[in-house]
């Protein structure tokens, strides 16, 4: 039986569309027909979860590196995913790319009134406390206990991005330092706790003090505006990046880093740091 729809079809109404976004959108289309790819086919929202989770990182590090050709790629390959989703929801009951878009245009425009509703002028910081505010009053349900102004983060979302979010949000109320100095202060006062509890040798208070210190930290982070998710996932590439300098290095000597002393190691760290040109 001949295909309805031949291969040269498909990809003429591809490629025919106006916008390049609807050109992605109808490539998600072609391979979920019924003569599309049988693994698009059977794919779900749900399914496609791990996806979304490794794309969304890759787009992450491709930002980080400044990596241009390797971001244009990876944001595109998050984007395809998003309406692949998108169209995937659709066969679950779970709604529609149109009601997607409707929704959030709705959402966009009802929480910036200074854009579309007058010509106030509030400025970043009160444009952000407009932004919660309107975003409480729209979760709030008649005779129930408010919504926090913390919000709810994604159970899956790093401590790191957590903690930040979180200071963010209580920021945005008025809930923060007056000045970076203070919140600098804050940080300097948890390394003493740490300290302090270190000396006691007291196992739960400095699990406590370092959950302290790091969320003072995040939270500078936020002052200083600073991802403390990149920049630690930036200095933990730089270590890996010197630590395998040392590893070849110690292999070219016939030995391996258990087989070495610290001081030996130390000595081709402070060579790595040369030789890799990061500081």
């Amino acid at each position: 039986m001949q295909d309805s729809n031949p291969p040269q079809e498909k990809e003429h109404r591809i490629r025919s569309q106006a916008h390049p976004l609807l050109k992605v959108l109808e490539m998600v289309r072609v391979l979920r027909a019924p003569d599309g790819c049988p693994w698009d086919r059977e794919q779900t929202p749900k399914s496609l979860t791990p996806y979304l989770q490794e794309e969304v990182f890759e787009v992450i590090e491709s930002l980080q590196s400044q990596d241009a050709e390797g971001f244009q790629e990876e944001l595109g390959d998050l984007l395809f995913l998003v309406l692949f989703v998108g169209e995937a929801s659709e066969d679950q009951n779970l709604g529609s790319l149109e009601k997607v878009c409707n929704r959030v245009v709705e959402k966009l425009i009802s929480r910036h009134p200074h854009v579309f509703a007058s010509t106030e002028e509030l400025g970043e910081s009160g444009a952000i406390r407009q932004w919660e505010e309107i975003k409480q009053k729209e979760k709030e349900v008649d005779g129930a206990e408010p919504p926090s102004s913390l919000g709810e983060r994604p159970k899956g979302l790093p401590a790191l991005t957590t903690a930040f979010r979180i200071s963010e949000k209580a920021g945005a109320v008025g809930f923060q330092w007056p000045t970076t100095d203070q919140a600098w202060e804050k940080v300097k006062e948890e390394h003493e706790e740490l300290e302090q509890a270190l000396k006691e040798n007291n196992r739960e208070r400095i699990e406590e003090e370092i959950g302290d210190l790091l969320y003072s930290v995040a939270n500078l982070a936020r002052y200083l505006q600073v991802d403390p998710e990149a920049s630690l996932r930036a200095t933990t590439r730089k270590f890996m990046n010197r630590f395998f300098y040392v590893e070849k290095k110690l292999r070219d000597l016939g030995k391996t880093p258990s087989q070495s002393e610290l001081s030996e190691m130390s000595v081709l760290w402070e060579e790595a740091k040369s030789a890799l040109k990061e500081d």
